[in-house]
């Protein structure tokens, strides 16, 4: 078992090593999106085709990170977080590189994972190295700054992109990618491996992620290909076959990858639900803002990414210390009120329209900032709080896993019914889309997710604080 870090300056390392990991993660979830249209443009594309520069990202981050969460847990964190930043970093470079899109995609698996090691080992090291009286700070500094880095991502890549190149979103990882692997090295204790742990079940892992990936896939490219189309019939087989197999290898195997019996539990289940829908809805308005901004607004790259700045500044402002009361007075109502600000900036981006000026967007906006700087801690730690005993580290594993998981599924259903809520005639690129078809179709796909905001608030209102559990 490792030994918890007592000494405080220590602990602010190790957790500043691993936030910067998290931080980078997020940035790179959500960075090409203010690019998207122009990238969609230079490669002759539609909307949804280029969605897939995200979506390969966080589709690997979210199929992958319980793969190396499992692996971390058996004592080598230190081994899969600082790997993880090295993957990160070449693929870093090679997307800068990239001469076309299908060497742009390549090279976003690759990145993508690393970055899933680095988000697996992330919160197992907190789990493993810092005070439990931490715990739900260190969980709201590094769901902070995913959340940080998701939102600030697109306001990054639009200051980048107006003033160098798209090339240069990810070139700039090379560096802090370097910084980040000398200071992991520093300052992360050295692997203990457990040589006693339980046997891997690779054959879950496969199953679960070929799950994922035929199920994305289906639901992202179904606008553009119709639902009798053989390839998404197969793929939507395929998913569902995968998902039989999995559950059925889980039921049986010795030493499942998850212990299926963990989701038995009504209020582990509400509230990792909760956390994960929190995030679809997030993660959906984040790729469709920047196409807002350029088709309906007509901002520049530059006053788009301005504007995008707004809800990583107000997340980071408030986000330590949210996490701190969320600690003291239980998370219980501080979820639930982030809840009610997801429902509040999905209302006013229902109804907006370039003529109503930049009040609705600014407060849209810090409404966005609101929720994770609230729920950033409140809803990580439910989580932990929340799993059965002795399922704690697993619980650290699905918490990430949700949040990323919720980008792919938030990024693929809000392209999806932009798609189809704009295929006037047939899909056409996003440069040739008419502003007024558009807006239409970005408010639609805005009340889409309106009412998926309801059942998070729900969810989370029906679960008590621990407590206060009978």
């Amino acid at each position: 078992m490792p030994a918890i870090i007592t000494d405080s300056r220590h602990q602010k390392l190790l957790l500043g090593a691993v936030a910067l990991g998290i931080l980078m993660d997020g940035i790179d979830g959500s960075i090409v999106n203010v690019a998207l249209p122009t990238i969609a443009a230079a490669f002759d594309t539609d909307a949804g085709t280029i969605s897939w520069v995200i979506i390969t990202y966080l589709l690997m981050m979210a199929g992958l990170i319980l793969v190396f969460g499992n692996l971390a847990d058996r004592g080598i964190m230190k081994r899969v977080f600082v790997g993880g930043l090295v993957l990160f970093t070449i693929g870093s470079a090679a997307c800068g590189f990239a001469p076309d899109l299908g060497v742009l995609l390549a090279a976003r698996i690759v990145q993508g994972i690393g970055a899933a090691a680095i988000a697996a080992a992330a919160s197992l090291l907190c789990v493993r190295y810092l005070p439990p009286q931490m715990l739900g700070a260190a969980l709201g500094v590094l769901a902070a700054s995913s959340s940080i880095g998701f939102a600030a991502g697109p306001a990054l890549g639009g200051i980048i992109t107006h003033f160098l190149s798209w090339h240069w979103i990810f070139l700039i990882n090379i560096p802090i990618g370097i910084i980040g692997i000398i200071l992991a090295v520093r300052v992360i204790p050295k692997d203990v491996p457990d040589l006693e742990k339980k046997p891997y079940d690779l054959p879950g892992a496969a199953m679960l992620f070929g799950a994922m990936v035929f199920g994305v896939f289906a639901l992202e490219e179904v606008s553009a290909l119709s639902v009798t189309d053989p390839r998404i019939i197969t793929c939507s087989i395929l998913c569902a076959l995968f998902t039989l197999l999995f559950i059925v290898r889980e039921h049986r195997a010795p030493a499942p990858f998850i212990d299926l019996s963990m989701f038995r539990k009504w209020q582990f289940s509400s509230v990792l639900t909760a956390f994960l829908l929190i995030n679809v809805v997030y993660a959906g308005v984040i790729y469709l803002l920047p196409f807002y901004l350029t088709a309906a607004m007509k901002f520049s790259l530059i006053i788009s990414g301005i504007f995008l700045l707004i809800p990583p500044v107000v997340t980071g402002l408030i986000s330590i210390q949210f996490g701190r009361w969320s600690d003291t007075y239980g998370p219980r109502w501080f979820t639930v009120a982030a809840c009610v600000a997801l429902i509040l900036f999905g209302a006013i981006f229902a109804v907006m329209v370039p003529e109503s000026g930049f009040l609705p967007l600014i407060v849209g906006l810090v409404l966005m900032g609101l929720v994770f700087g609230i729920a950033g801690g409140a809803g990580a730690s439910r989580i932990i709080e929340n799993a059965p005993s002795g399922e704690e580290g697993t619980g650290s594993s699905l918490m990430i896993t949700t949040i990323y998981f919720g980008g792919v599924l938030g990024t693929a259903l809000y392209a999806t019914v932009l798609t189809s809520a704009t295929a006037v005639g047939g899909v056409v690129a996003f440069a040739d889309l008419d502003p007024a078809v558009f807006l239409d179709g970005f408010h639609f796909t805005i009340l889409v997710g309106l009412v998926l905001s309801v059942i998070p608030l729900v969810l989370s209102a029906m679960v008590n604080d621990k407590k206060k559990l009978a």
